[in-house]
């Protein structure tokens, strides 16, 4: 598909039967900034500590396989919401703004909004800074900015004077952070009347970096108990030059380990998810109370995952599990059923079918992504799919049920067996005895990719993103191997 070919696609379509009849139900449409596998319901780290999320998910399907489209905030959330795959519209990067490539895209919320939705939104669902203001009134009814967070006085607490690569308690409570203002917000609107059927949409913003929390937050992960992630020393040496410059092992983290900062890191990382699980436990609260709690479709997703020190690397930015495992569940009444986990690999690229699927209207032609209603219907299903994770033109990640396969531009290659490696430790690219495996896989590699998008006016907040940048649920303490 041509860029030029985006525009106007969005008339023609396919109509597909929803669960309510000729009523639309509402939609609560919850995003998460860099939330990874750390989820009790995931596993990803045995100290991590989301009760609240994890009864959320136990409402409807998890789906314990979901891959994001991208490894970066800009390009997961513009794919996501356009149902377009970085490789269609060039939006690969944070560096290129999303304005002009899907500037007549029918996205999500546009969709919704000329489909007679109430189409409201708040906090972190596109990317900042890209050329699409979140607030604008021709693709939001209305927007609510859930404004800055407390910082501490110190310029770096953690020491390492990396802008925002920083984490730490700060002297603040609760209703000083800017999700628990969004939560009071969003809490307000589910207890409104509306006139039309309601698509609600509530970014949270943590747990993106930095990492600055109350304090009692920190308290729940006392410093000494710390377990730091299962790592495997010289993890990069089967990895091609494509991936080792992706993880950077010589940047963020050989700064972390030099100064002593890694299980500082990751106690501020659990304790930034525990404030937003908190956060999660206030909305569904209000969910419970207000006259809408019954018929509620709630999507829940993070844009991408993030390391910790895996692979010697930082952030997200890669195309390892951790990168790009971030939790993913679906709460639709009548459809699916409590504690459903799907194993399937499906990637965000579904997101936007299922929602218009699930309330009964029409599927724009140009959505790349299946609709995954047959995995909620029954997560056992027959399912041919693989996702598909791009970072970077010419740089791709595709997942199975069982397999890892990542090509880079340069023809390099990543071949990893999740039966027997779920840490990702052993490559099996080069091993012909798996050939098969990886023709299979690189067959879904995309044949044509459209050219970069413009760059300038993206941003992440000073964290970067360019082309350097959990784990599947058995996690254990830190060890060295």
């Amino acid at each position: 598909m041509t860029r030029g070919a985006l525009a106007g696609i969005a008339v023609t379509c396919l109509v597909t039967a929803g669960a309510w009849g000729a009523a639309k139900p509402d939609v609560l449409f919850i995003a998460i900034d860099d939330l990874n596998d750390w989820t009790g319901c995931l596993g990803g780290h045995p100290q991590a500590s989301t009760p609240n999320l994890d009864r959320l998910a136990a409402r409807g399907t998890l789906f314990a396989n979901a891959q994001c489209a991208a490894p970066a905030c800009n390009p997961s959330r513009a794919a996501l919401m356009s149902g377009l795959r970085p490789f269609t519209t060039g939006v690969y990067e944070n560096g290129q703004p999303y304005g002009k490539p899907l500037k007549d895209v029918l996205t999500l919320n546009r969709f919704l909004q000329r489909e007679g939705y109430a189409v409201i939104g708040g906090g972190k669902i596109y990317h900042g800074g890209g050329g699409l203001p979140d607030e604008a009134t021709t693709d939001w009814d209305h927007y609510f900015n859930r404004g800055p967070d407390p910082h501490p006085p110190e310029k770096s607490v953690s020491g390492l004077n990396n802008d925002h690569f920083d984490w730490g308690p700060v002297d603040a409570k609760d209703d000083d952070m800017g999700d628990h203002r969004l939560v009071t917000w969003a809490s307000e609107e589910l207890q409104k009347k509306h006139d039309k059927p309601l698509f609600l949409a509530v970014g949270f913003v943590k747990p993106h970096l930095p990492w600055y929390a109350p304090q009692k937050y920190f308290d729940r992960f006392p410093l000494e108990s710390i377990q730091l992630p299962v790592v495997k020393t010289n993890d990069l040496d089967d990895v091609p030059a494509a991936g080792r410059a992706m993880a950077k092992p010589d940047g963020d983290h050989a700064a972390v380990v030099k100064a002593g900062q890694w299980k500082h890191a990751v106690q501020a990382y659990l304790a930034t998810i525990a404030f937003v699980d908190g956060q999660i436990g206030r909305l569904m609260e209000a969910v419970d109370r207000s006259p809408r709690a019954k018929d509620l479709i709630i999507v829940l997703w993070s844009d991408h995952g993030w390391h910790l020190g895996e692979k010697e690397h930082w952030r997200k930015f890669a195309l390892w599990e951790e990168a790009t495992r971030p939790p993913f569940l679906i709460v639709a009444p009548g459809v699916t059923k409590p504690g459903a986990r799907c194993e399937a690999p499906v990637d965000y690229m579904g997101i936007y079918p299922t929602i218009v699927d699930l309330i009964g209207l029409p599927v724009p032609k140009h959505v790349e992504g299946p609709s995954l209603r047959p995995l909620l219907v029954d997560p056992a299903a027959p399912w041919s799919h693989v996702s598909i994770c791009t970072h970077g033109r010419g740089n791709h990640g595709v997942r199975d049920r069982d397999w890892r396969y990542i090509r880079y531009k340069d023809g390099s290659e990543e071949l990893y067996d999740h039966r027997n490696d779920p840490y990702e430790w052993t490559n099996l690219a080069g091993d012909p005895k798996h050939a098969d495996v990886k023709k299979l896989l690189a067959a879904r590699l995309p044949a044509t990719e459209a050219p970069d998008a413009p760059r300038g006016g993206g941003k992440e907040g000073g964290e970067g993103g360019g082309k350097g940048g959990g784990k599947g649920g058995k996690r254990k303490a830190a060890a060295e191997k």
